[in-house]
């Protein structure tokens, strides 16, 4: 591959500030572009759209954006349906449906067994940058209280919509950055999280005191506020209602580190604890007069335990732990469906209600049942204990998020929803390799490839990494890595540690000052893909997204000759001011605090933004702002462009791509998101030199120079 030289690019030039900067424990460090933080200021956005331009004009000028559109479209746009969510008298049920033509998810009703589907929300009415975020149809189906959002998915606000007339109820509930609402068995109110509203808190605190209300319909007091935390800001609070109804499950998070329980009796709300001390990750499930504790207290790979109700400390140990890490388990129908993370991808075992095993599951292939939400990992296995429906959510790296019946009495899995896309899933392999990271720890990565590939060492490949906050890195589809796989290239995905594939102790093996174990990882299993014969440094581009964002820019600098390409979206890069951003504060039990005098050297170590080297020749590197980011601060990337074009002008090109009307998860309809892939490939065939096949090759890829 020929390089490309940063010179080839006329970019445009950028004001440094030779004044900005802070001193750190002693320490001066410079922070020349701090004015790009003001996103609005016309020296700003005139900064932006002159970057725009440049990297329009190589994205867009790729050969082949028609192919890569029509290769995305196919795979993204599909039938979606969910599994039925019973709401009022037998037969009547709300499904989230859309259709291969639509641009969002619609909420829609099925009176009675046989009648056909009536919308009841459908966003696809609404203006493009409108989201529905989430909707709960209260206990008799009557109304739908909904979250709203505008340009992502981000702080959504709660509505009330009457099913029958279609109108609006005048409810405003308090509170910004709603959560979705967990009704009261009677239909009176609901239940929900949300941060204060503007003025009840300092300024700049709007992002924290995070914490449950209770809204009565039609009351016009202000929603009261029943749980959160009156001395640390930076916890966040999530509600549940129990599927009997007589209880609200209350939870505090010290982000995703730990968080504490208690049970409100809707009764006479009476608080029950239940794991009242920080200092273990629990999920609760009411069953009959006992509780169901999920914890990884004692137990850093997870365990299942029961109490009773009468006494909600007391636990006993109904699963213990094992080698295989217990995500999650959820009592249906009398029995206990437990999703464990097997080497990065999940098995599902069945345990009677005593907790002796049952059986496995057997599921489509290799490939992901739970999800990673708000509130950490859901079950992906759903039905109610009183119930004999078994729902299984399955997805794989080359099969969609496909929904499954399951029939114990036949012990049979059958299929309920699985999209086509395009993909023959046959064609395809996914095997996991296994290699040694510098200290000698053994690091797993799934390397996805087309069957008949050549190791010829001149593949191009993809690497993913994500390494924090213990959330794993596990297989999911997207449209964007199909088309990719129809390319003939290969994906890499990367367990680094700080995930949270293995438990606690993988987690916390890169936690604050062990991050570098991280990154040796990630270095590590690029190392890996080219001694294993897939590929070359040249043709290796290195993806990563919000954290993962962080961990493929801080490897960049590291070890540049290791990667041919950076691809890195939605990042914080600027890791001694990440505090100041929205509710990042919280994020300091995760990066450690640069504010300490240990944490903050360790920071200053490996934050891309302050390690940029004038002597070093960085790969090619696209950064990703999404401009209405609540989650990363979009102005890291713009900084961070600035910094490598006017200091490290030996290596690059360096392109920014921002994100417009789009948050941390991308843009609101169906059409940005393929258009967002659609310039993510074209910068990986750009920066790779990889050429799009015509319509009459095959599956292999050749370079522009071999053609």
């Amino acid at each position: 591959m020929t390089r490309k030289p940063g010179r080839a690019l006329a970019v445009p030039g950028t004001r440094r500030d030779p004044d900005g900067g802070r001193t750190l424990h002693g320490r001066w460090f410079a922070d020349p572009y701090a004015w790009l933080e003001r996103l609005d200021d016309a020296e700003t956005q005139a900064w932006i759209a002159a970057q725009e331009a440049v990297t329009h004009s190589v994205l867009r000028a790729e050969p082949g954006r028609d192919w890569l559109r029509a290769a995305v479209s196919r795979s993204a746009r599909h039938a979606r349906l969910s599994p039925p969510i019973p709401a009022g008298p037998p037969g009547r049920e709300f499904v989230w449906r859309a259709e291969a033509g639509d641009e969002k998810l619609s909420l829609m009703l099925r009176r009675h067994g046989g009648a056909p589907l009536e919308a009841v929300l459908d966003p696809n009415t609404w203006p493009s940058d409108e989201a529905l975020v989430f909707a709960v149809p209260s206990p008799d189906g009557a109304l739908v209280a909904f979250g709203k959002a505008v340009g992502g998915t981000h702080d959504a606000v709660i509505q009330v919509l009457d099913v029958e007339t279609g109108r609006l109820l005048p409810d405003r509930p308090r509170g910004t950055g709603h959560t979705a609402p967990a009704w009261r068995p009677d239909g009176s109110g609901f239940f929900y999280a949300a941060c204060p509203e503007p003025g009840e808190v300092p300024a700049g605190d709007e992002a924290h005191w995070n914490a449950v209300y209770e809204h009565r319909l039609g009351s016009d007091e202000p929603a009261r506020r029943i749980f959160g935390d009156d001395h640390e800001k930076e916890y966040w609070c999530s509600v549940r209602i129990s599927e009997c109804g007589r209880f609200a499950v209350l939870y505090k998070w010290d982000y995703v580190h730990a968080n504490v329980v208690h049970l409100l009796r809707l009764a006479d709300d009476a608080f029950l604890p239940v794991a009242p001390v920080m200092r273990s990750l629990n999920q609760v499930q009411v069953v009959g007069d006992s509780l169901l504790v999920h914890t990884d207290l004692d137990a850093p790979r997870g365990r299942l335990c029961v109490a009773p109700l009468t006494a909600p400390t007391e636990w006993r140990t109904l699963i213990p732990e094992n080698s295989d890490t217990l995500q999650t388990v959820t009592g249906i129908g009398g029995r206990l469906y437990a999703v464990y993370s097997h080497a990065a991808s999940h098995r599902v075992r069945i345990h009677a209600e005593d907790g002796a095993y049952l059986r496995d599951l057997a599921l489509p292939g290799l490939g992901s049942v739970n999800r990673n939400e708000g509130e950490g990992i859901v079950s992906g296995v759903s039905g109610s204990w009183s119930g004999d429906e078994v729902w299984v959510n399955f997805t794989s790296y080359v099969q969609p998020p496909s929904v499954y019946r399951y029939d114990y009495a036949a012990d049979r899995l059958s299929p309920y929803h699985v999209p086509d896309v395009g993909l023959d899933a046959s064609a395809y392999v996914t095997d996991q390799d296994w290699y040694e990271s510098p200290d000698g720890t053994r690091v797993s990565m799934f390397v996805v490839h087309h069957r008949d590939l050549p190791r010829d060492g001149r593949r191009p490949v993809r690497l993913n990494g994500y390494g924090g906050f213990n959330i794993p890195l596990e297989p999911r589809f997207s449209a964007l890595n199909a088309a990719w796989l129809k390319l003939g290239g290969v994906l890499a995905f990367a367990n680094v540690r700080g995930g949270g594939e293995y438990g606690r102790a993988w987690h916390e093996g890169a936690v604050k000052t062990r991050r570098q174990n991280a990154f040796d990882d990630y270095i590590a299993a690029a190392r890996r893909l080219e001694s294993a014969g897939y590929t070359t440094p040249s043709r290796l581009l290195s993806r990563g997204n919000s954290n993962g964002g962080l961990l493929v820019a801080v490897t960049a600098m590291q070890a540049p000759e290791a990667f041919g390409a950076v691809y890195c979206r939605a990042p914080v890069l600027d890791m001694l001011n990440f505090p100041r951003f929205g509710h990042l504060s919280s994020a300091t039990v995760e990066y450690g605090s640069p504010d300490d005098p240990v944490e903050g050297a360790y920071l200053a170590g490996y934050s891309p933004y302050h390690n940029v080297r004038a002597d070093r020749r960085y790969p090619v590197m696209a950064f990703v702002p999404a401009l209405n980011d609540r989650v990363a601060p979009p102005h890291d990337p713009l900084k961070m462009v600035a910094m490598l074009q006017s200091e490290a002008k030996e290596g690059g090109p360096y392109l920014l791509l921002p994100l417009r009307a789009s948050g941390h998860g991308g843009g609101t309809t169906l059409t940005a998101l393929v258009e967002q892939d659609v310039d993510e490939l074209s910068f990986c065939c750009w920066a790779l030199d990889v050429a799009v096949p015509s319509p009459d090759e095959a599956s292999g890829v050749t370079s522009r120079a071999a053609r």
